[in-house]
């Protein structure tokens, strides 16, 4: 955490103290350990390993620290040497590469695949998991000046309303228990004139008769090491023929398995396996998966009174991006679909 942000932070539970910093460890401008305490309701709150929580522990994203932390580099573009994670960013958001000395805010950073694009921007990049897959985050990006990286829930964020120019959540609200109070939640930090970019699965006939949500009745409630196993034996039996399959008849014949393949990014055999693992694990694994159709996420934008608003299918589902007026007056603003 940097010491010099410490002042952005707010007491998640009543809102009205500042928090104070005790028994700290630093390195350099970096708080590694100790305790924050709200000098409003007196709560506290552990630094461990550089990072505040806010939580006390994964809570419903267990699935999610289990596998960042087992996988945590196979997302990276500095580990695949594609920027596939770039691509998808900047695709989505449709936000500029260069954002130095602005305030970014991402909800639910996972191992930190798109913390590691948004840190080359230069902004000031506020980012947040549920789950100990903070900690895989720390591992690969805890290095740079411009990282605050903290665990908590996106229905508790420890920092200022209206404070942020950008927010984004990408690939999450799907896996929150209450994706429409998630949306609302994040566009409380976005300030006026700010612009915010979510992205969730896409509720369609064809994806609800898709495996996961056939298996997924059972496997959710296995433990994590016992399904690693036997996602582990089905992708080393089975990924070799998806990959054929989608080469001869498309996707579609490869979704024949009941695994996740990716030959069509034409990685190197390691990182197939690898994300062949990972992706099949966090399709039968998380407690919640809600998708949602382009209507709904219109609705939330349109409740939230958002101008400028662009819903659509994109890379992983329904993209909505749009921006928050800078005053009510001009809350009238175009909409696109």
């Amino acid at each position: 955490m940097n010491l010099d942000e410490l002042k952005t932070f707010q007491c998640p539970k009543c809102r009205r103290g500042s928090l104070e910093l005790a028994t700290p460890s630093t390195t350099g401008v970096r708080l590694m350990q100790g305790t924050l305490r709200c000098s409003g309701c007196s709560a506290t709150y552990a630094v461990r390993a550089g990072i505040p929580r806010f939580v006390p522990d994964d809570q419903y994203a267990e699935s999610f620290g289990f596998q960042w932390n087992r996988f945590r580099s196979t997302q990276l573009d500095s580990h695949t040497g594609r920027p596939l994670s770039a691509d998808r960013l900047f695709r989505v958001t449709g936000w500029p590469k260069e954002m130095r000395g602005m305030r970014v805010l991402e909800a639910g950073s996972g191992a930190g695949r798109f913390t590691e694009v948004l840190l080359g921007t230069g902004a000031r990049v506020f980012t947040f998991d549920l789950s100990s897959a903070v900690d895989a985050n720390m591992a690969t990006n805890g290095k740079a000046p411009n990282l605050n990286l903290f665990q908590a829930s996106i229905y508790d964020i420890p920092l200022p309303r209206e404070h942020f120019d950008k927010v984004m959540c990408l690939g999450v609200l799907q896996h929150t228990p209450d994706p429409e109070r998630s949306f609302e939640s994040l566009t409380g930090y976005v300030r006026p004139g700010g612009e915010l970019a979510v992205d969730v699965y896409s509720r369609r006939w064809r994806s609800l008769v898709a495996w996961k949500y056939l298996l997924r009745p059972i496997t959710k409630r296995m433990p994590q090491q016992v399904l690693f196993r036997w996602v582990e034996r089905a992708v080393n039996l089975l990924l070799p023929a998806s990959i054929l399959l989608r080469r001869i008849g498309g996707k579609f014949c490869a979704r024949v398995f009941p695994i996740v393949g990716y030959s069509q990014l034409v990685l190197a055999d390691r990182l197939n396996w690898e994300g062949g693992n990972l992706h099949t694990l966090r399709i039968y694994s998380p407690a919640h998966d809600h998708p949602r159709s382009i209507a709904q996420v219109k609705r939330w934008f349109a409740a939230a009174k958002f101008v400028d608003v662009v819903v659509e299918y994109g890379p992983n589902g329904v993209v909505g991006r749009g921006r928050k007026p800078e005053s009510a007056a001009s809350a009238g603003g175009k909409s696109l679909a």
